[in-house]
């Protein structure tokens, strides 16, 4: 296994052989191609036809880029940061989870969690899925009151310093679902832009690009039609909104 070697050197590196400054950012340039991040056994699959056969190079060049810190080995997988992979490298929930800790003294309260996780890119809900497995696998451990929970310190080490990439790359929250009298105002607000009558064929272009969607629309036009607000026009498959209506 081409990171297999640098895997069962850690914590203490070696670098077995000199390599260019070239090589090095050529091998940065096929993990960026690749998501930034390579397991053992992808790694064996791509980094040959990429030009990496020579093992013992690319266990310098792994080795290398962890000394100067452009790299670490998280979840048996070699993670590249900066450089090319600066904008391209995305973290698991489990990862942000993480380091938020890690960079908190590898621990959290309750109090705390809705703002560091948050800062993060990191749900509420996502962490109660993921805590009883942390919980088996020893990665984490909980206070006697559960009101505090503690980061193995071997995670605490890899993840410590990683929080404000995180933070930077975090994803944008997830807006709150319009309400139905709120999504029905807004369709007919669109509706009356368009003359209040639309095809099914057109609907399925029209109607994503102006930000609705056929499962949250599905139960509003239904009712409208069951109201007489509107009219499913079986013929040529269209939809008419009442004009009085589709005018206010």
């Amino acid at each position: 296994m081409i990171f297999g070697l640098v895997l069962t050197a850690l914590p203490a590196l070696v670098q077995a052989q000199t390599v260019s400054s070239g090589r090095i950012e050529a091998f940065v340039a096929v993990m960026a191609e690749n998501g930034c991040r390579m397991s053992p056994h992808r790694a064996d699959v791509i980094m040959p036809e990429a030009g990496f056969a020579d093992q013992a190079e690319t266990k310098a060049i792994t080795e290398r880029l962890i000394v100067e810190e452009r790299a670490r080995i998280m979840d048996g997988q070699l993670v590249v940061f900066g450089g090319p992979c600066g904008g391209k490298l995305d973290y698991s929930g489990r990862e942000r989870f993480f380091a938020a800790l890690a960079d908190n003294n590898c621990a959290m309260t309750t109090q705390e969690a809705p703002a560091m996780l948050g800062r993060v890119g990191v749900e509420m809900a996502e962490v109660r899925l993921l805590m009883e497995k942390m919980l088996r696998m020893s990665e984490v451990r909980l206070s006697e009151d559960e009101k505090a929970v503690y980061l193995e310190q071997g995670l605490c080490d890899t993840y410590r310093g990683l929080s404000g990439a995180m933070a930077a790359s975090a994803p944008m929250p997830k807006t709150a679902p319009r309400s139905a009298e709120k999504l029905r105002s807004d369709f007919l607000a669109y509706m009356a832009t368009v003359g209040c009558v639309m095809s099914r064929g057109q609907s399925h272009q029209m109607l994503p690009a102006a930000g609705f969607t056929a499962k949250e629309l599905r139960p509003v036009i239904a009712r409208m039609v069951a109201d007489g607000e509107a009219i499913m026009n079986v013929e040529d498959d269209s939809l008419t909104i009442n004009k009085e209506l589709c005018a206010q």
